[in-house]
């Protein structure tokens, strides 16, 4: 993902749908994942420096997603960064996966630094911040 244009295009695949080939609930975060870690990549940070211990890790501590209508396989849809919103040790990135010019599947994801040492949360590393706040810019601001 290219972190100034902040979306990408993502076919909906039989290993994402349920038995009646509809997206089934958990993909939807499984997909916001990859997402996350192109946009992250795209902003030149590698999910393996956070794994590594060379950044803070950030885990999720709540997602929620809404559901307006089905999204079935061989579905073509728009994966975009719809909003940031950041803390001091956590930030929440909003994605829309957009169906045919509307919102089909809006997702939510908050993630938390951490000290991987006590687990306790820690303020975001400055290179995250960073780019948290050129998406922020880009989008818009949620809470």
């Amino acid at each position: 993902m290219n972190a100034g244009r902040l979306q990408e295009s993502v076919t909906i695949r039989l290993s994402h749908s349920d038995a009646a080939g509809v997206i089934f609930f958990p993909n939807a975060f499984m997909l916001e994942q990859e997402s996350f870690e192109r946009w992250l990549e795209g902003g030149g940070i590698l999910l393996r420096e956070m794994l590594e211990g060379m950044l803070a890790p950030t885990p999720v501590v709540h997602c929620e997603a809404d559901f307006s209508c089905p999204v079935r396989v061989g579905d073509r849809v728009v994966m975009r960064l719809a909003g940031v919103g950041v803390g001091e040790t956590s930030f929440t990135l909003a994605w829309a996966m957009e169906l045919g010019g509307r919102v089909a599947i809006a997702v939510r994801v908050r993630r938390v630094s951490v000290d991987p040492a006590s687990g306790r949360a820690i303020g975001l590393p400055e290179r995250l911040r960073t780019l948290l706040a050129a998406s922020q810019a880009a989008t818009s601001t949620i809470s």
